[in-house]
């Protein structure tokens, strides 16, 4: 079998979900990278990068129930040789550095706490569109789960010398619902606030390695070659 060519994300994308006092305004501020690079470690050729376009970093925003928030993180092959890829990604939500409790920064959310956060924040997750989705989130979980991983269903061509293909965006906004209360915005303000972390991995697609799970992206999931 030829030599498998792997890149993990060196700085993944941040979203901090915070409450402010007193009322029922969300503040969400990007505290990550928001163009990241994707390589493998020792040899060129090999690269990607992940982006967020319509985020806007260098202002904070304050969303009130029924209005949105626009964050759109995809990847976008950028290798120096004419490889094509496949792509997977890696959304944790995790304790800002603003939580009470010490000991709980930046790591994983309970899943008693992330319960609350979906009723909160919502996110309009690629796959869970059945007509169009092109993520595929792992088999068993859910988006009430504080980690998720996805596949992305089609391959990254690089077609040189043109631009690399992009995926569509794992989702496109979060939004608060018109019908959040002051006592559900509570929850994410006792918590201190909610951080959304994206990290990702490319392969190297193999054409005529479908034994060894290289040839597509449904194949190299279920050959357990994204992990992270």
């Amino acid at each position: 079998m030829k030599k498998m060519k792997k890149a993990a994300l060196i700085f993944g994308t941040g979203l901090c979900l915070a409450v402010g006092t007193g009322g029922t305004l969300a503040y969400l501020g990007d505290t990550g990278q928001v163009a990241n690079r994707l390589t493998f470690a020792g040899e060129k050729g090999l690269d990607a990068v992940l982006t967020e376009p319509s985020w806007n970093p260098q202002k904070g925003l304050l969303t009130v129930p029924g209005s949105s928030v626009a964050k759109d993180p995809q990847i976008t092959n950028t290798s120096e040789l004419n490889m094509n890829e496949l792509a997977a990604l890696k959304c944790e939500f995790v304790y800002s550095q603003n939580c009470p409790d010490k000991s709980k920064r930046g790591k994983v959310l309970s899943a008693q706490d992330m319960e609350k956060v979906v009723q909160v924040y919502t996110i309009d997750y690629n796959s869970d569109d059945a007509a169009k989705g092109e993520w595929v989130r792992f088999a068993e979980q859910k988006k009430t789960d504080p980690v998720q991983y996805f596949y992305y269903s089609k391959v990254l061509k690089r077609n040189l010398n043109g631009t690399g293909e992009t995926t569509v965006p794992l989702f496109t906004k979060v939004w608060v619902d018109k019908k959040v209360n002051n006592r559900r915005q509570t929850w994410i303000q006792e918590m201190g606030g909610v951080e959304i972390k994206i990290s990702g991995q490319i392969l190297q697609q193999m054409t005529g390695e479908e034994y060894f799970g290289l040839n597509n992206p449904k194949s190299a999931y279920e050959a357990g070659l994204f992990h992270f």
